[in-house]
């Protein structure tokens, strides 16, 4: 077998592995949204999210608010809110609101209005537009792109494209490449897509927190 033979069948083999992570990129990020939430923090957070949630089911007495005050206070400062502490952790669905807060508290700036850090010299104020549709969307089509160019790299051994246009299209070379690229692009979105969701619910709870006037800081 003849060394040329051995690399066409490697590259396939490569393609092959690429085309199953392509689709495993599209469980990943449902499962991220669905129920693998929690395991994207640190196990630091995790237990500030275990102690947080146990303190706000115990703070009905003055001496329990007190203790739940002083811890929301020390992760994440003066500047939150009590309603907007209280409205994260007693919320049912922990995802919503306490794990992105807690995921993204270092990122987050309290100067009257609450705004996100991006980058120490981009701040902004946090989003009121729910890109993840969008995203998740992108996501599908990279994932269906990898398919595509694995099938044809099967289809142009026996038919070649004749056209100067699709040339490329008959090299599994060209072809593993661009499906990586599409791997690496798709691992992009998805973290992305879990940055803007998380600042995207915090957004929400911050606006639900001055929905009212008055509110008592932690």
């Amino acid at each position: 077998m003849s060394g040329g033979r051995v690399l066409i069948y490697i590259i396939f083999v490569i393609i092959f592995v690429g085309v199953t992570a392509a689709l495993y990129q599209v469980y990943d990020v449902n499962h991220n949204i669905n129920v693998g939430n929690e395991k994207k923090l640190s196990r630091a957070d995790k237990a500030r999210l275990a102690e947080l949630s146990a303190k706000v089911k115990t703070s009905s007495s003055e001496h329990s608010e007190a203790d739940f005050d002083q811890a929301a206070a020390a992760v994440f400062g003066p500047g939150i809110t009590r309603k907007m502490a209280l409205t994260a952790f007693n919320d049912e669905e922990e995802g919503r609101y306490a794990i992105p807060l807690l995921r993204r508290r270092e990122k987050l700036v309290y100067n009257g209005d609450i705004k996100v850090k991006h980058l120490s010299f981009w701040i902004t104020k946090l989003p009121t537009f729910d890109v993840r549709g969008l995203l998740i969307t992108l996501v599908i089509i990279n994932c269906f792109l990898a398919q595509l160019l694995g099938g044809m790299s099967i289809y142009t051994i026996h038919y070649k494209f004749s056209a100067s246009a699709f040339l490329w299209l008959n090299e599994p070379f060209y072809l593993m490449i661009i499906i990586y690229v599409l791997i690496f692009m798709t691992f992009c979105i998805s973290r992305l897509d879990m940055y803007m969701n998380d600042i995207y619910q915090i957004g929400k709870l911050s606006r639900y927190a001055n929905s009212d006037e008055g509110e008592v800081r932690v």
